[in-house]
């Protein structure tokens, strides 16, 4: 079956057209827009595009599921997607591949990141706002995190989490904030601290960038607790009779 939304029946449909800049049918832009992120040279943004394709197809209920999953994208970068409350920046209106990109990857990093209490009052706006059914809700984000696994290298998720952070600083939130990880929350503080002091700042940028290497470091190689056996020392011979 089918299912049909009058464009503009929604605040976030409204916002998701303020965003995007999309002044004719709905639909149509989603087809457009998934269309170029497939056809884009850049693996990670055309990998991208093969997971929304796969979520249009798959759910067969038209584009409602591509502004499901970038409203649940925008929401975790920190849009409130709310009449008045969208953030409209020169990012988010000339970009919207590093967007839609952005908000997959917010999706990936953080949905699981969340606590089972935000991840119902998520829920719950999509529903009321755009009169889908919750079960429908967690189904797509569980089907996009698998495909996002499935399509996307490691590579590729690395350079997602470019996009996510980028995103996530226009609304005045720091990767760390979606992922909920300690070495992006001090990725952050460092990216942070680069931009507000500049180069006058290049030694202490280079202590934080020593600093967040070495808890990424910690983070992956567990610290042994085992102390060393020390070696006894060989024993002298004795020397035979023969010997002398």
């Amino acid at each position: 079956m089918s299912y049909v939304l009058s464009p503009g029946a929604s605040l976030i449909t409204d916002a998701i057209r303020g965003i995007y800049g999309i002044a004719g049918d709905i639909s149509d832009f989603v087809d457009r827009h998934i269309a170029e992120l497939q056809a884009s040279e850049n693996p990670t943004v055309a990998r991208t595009g093969r997971v929304m394709m796969a979520a249009k197809s798959g759910f067969g209920i038209g584009y409602i599921t591509s502004v499901v999953i970038i409203a649940t994208g925008q929401l975790l970068l920190g849009n409130t997607l709310t009449a008045g409350g969208t953030v409209l920046t020169a990012v988010t209106l000339t970009n919207p591949i590093a967007m839609t990109c952005a908000a997959i990857g917010a999706i990936y990093y953080g949905w699981n990141a969340l606590s089972d209490q935000e991840r119902t009052e998520i829920i719950e706006k999509l529903t009321n706002d755009l009169k889908v059914g919750a079960e429908l809700v967690k189904s797509l984000i569980r089907f996009l995190v698998d495909k996002t696994k499935e399509f996307l290298s490691s590579e590729n998720l690395k350079e997602i989490k470019v996009f996510v952070s980028n995103a996530a600083a226009e609304f005045g939130k720091s990767l760390g904030d979606i992922t909920k990880k300690v070495a992006d929350m001090v990725s952050g503080s460092f990216d942070a601290l680069k931009k507000k002091t500049g180069q006058a700042a290049d030694a202490a940028a280079d202590l934080a960038s020593d600093a967040y290497g070495a808890v990424k470091e910690k983070l992956k190689k567990p610290q042994s607790t085992a102390k060393p056996i020390p070696k006894k020392p060989a024993k002298k011979r004795s020397p035979k009779a023969s010997d002398s």
